[in-house]
C-alpha cells in the first residue's frame, strides 16, 4: 500500500494566520475603544479636578457645610463625598440631613454603591434622597469622623441618573475588557498556530519539489552507472519487470 500523498498546499495555513491577525487587531480596537468609553464615564463632569463640583454637578460645599439648591420635585438625587486619593478611611461623623421646601425632610433611600478615582481625587456616594415638591432644599452636612485624615472634603450634589449611567458605563467597560482579553488570546493562538502550519506546510514544498509529480531526492534513481554492476555500463536502465 502506498503512502498517502503529503499535503503542501499553503491556503489553509495562509487562511488561519490572516484570520488570526484580524482578530488581534479587532482586540486592540476594542481595547482602545473600552479605555476610552472608561474614561468617559469617570465622574469628570461631576466631580472637578480641584474636588469641587463639576459642570455636571448640581452644587456642592465643604465638610461640613450647609448648602441650598433649588431642586426639581420627586426626583433622585446623589451625594458623593469627595477628597484626596491618598487620604486614608475619609467619612462623615453623622447622616446628612435634607430639608424641603415645605420643611419636612427628605426622603433617603439606598442606591447603588459608587466609588470612583480621577486625576488624584476619589469621590464615593453617602447619601441618596428622593425630592416631594419642587423648590429650595437645604442639606446639611456634618463634619468627618476625623478632620486630621485629610487636608480637605467636600460633598457633591448630582442627579441620580448621572451616577446610573456612570455604573452602567462602568459594568460596560469591565465586559469590554473581557471580551477584548478573550480576543486577544484567541487572536494570538490562531496566528501562532497558523505561523507554524505554514511553516511546516513550506518545508514539506521544499522537500517534495515546486513541480507536481516530483520525489524527494533519497527516491529517487542514481545516476547510471554510479554503482558499479548495477546497471549496465552503457546506463540503460533494465526493462521493467526484470
Amino acid at each position: 500500500m502506498s503512502a498517502p500523498p503529503v499535503k503542501t498546499s499553503v491556503r489553509g495555513p495562509i487562511i488561519l494566520t490572516s484570520a488570526g491577525a484580524v482578530v488581534l487587531i479587532a482586540a486592540v480596537v476594542l481595547t482602545v475603544l473600552v479605555v476610552r468609553l472608561f474614561l468617559s464615564v469617570l465622574p469628570i463632569g461631576v466631580v472637578g479636578s480641584d474636588g469641587g463640583p463639576g459642570p455636571d454637578a448640581v452644587g456642592g460645599t465643604d465638610v461640613p457645610g450647609t448648602l441650598t439648591l433649588d431642586l426639581e420635585a420627586d426626583t433622585t438625587y446623589t451625594i458623593l463625598l469627595a477628597h484626596p486619593s491618598n487620604a486614608p478611611a475619609v467619612a462623615l461623623s453623622d447622616s446628612i440631613t435634607v430639608t424641603g421646601p415645605d420643611g419636612a425632610a427628605a426622603t433617603h433611600m439606598a442606591g447603588p454603591s459608587l466609588t470612583a478615582t480621577n486625576n488624584g481625587v476619589s469621590a464615593r456616594d453617602v447619601d441618596f434622597f428622593l425630592t416631594g415638591p419642587a423648590g429650595p432644599y437645604t442639606i446639611e452636612v456634618p463634619p468627618l469622623d476625623n478632620p486630621a485624615a485629610t487636608p480637605w472634603a467636600t460633598v457633591i450634589v448630582t442627579e441620580g441618573g448621572e451616577v446610573t449611567a456612570l455604573i452602567g458605563g462602568i459594568f460596560g467597560s469591565i465586559a469590554g475588557i473581557f471580551i477584548a482579553v478573550g480576543l486577544g488570546i484567541a487572536g494570538v493562538a490562531m496566528t501562532a498556530g497558523g505561523a507554524v502550519w505554514w511553516y511546516l506546510r513550506s518545508r514539506a514544498r521544499r522537500t517534495l519539489g515546486a513541480g507536481p509529480g516530483s520525489y524527494p531526492p533519497s527516491t529517487q534513481y542514481p545516476p547510471a552507472g554510479q554503482y558499479p554492476g548495477q546497471y549496465p555500463p552503457d546506463g540503460r536502465y533494465p526493462p521493467p519487470g526484470q
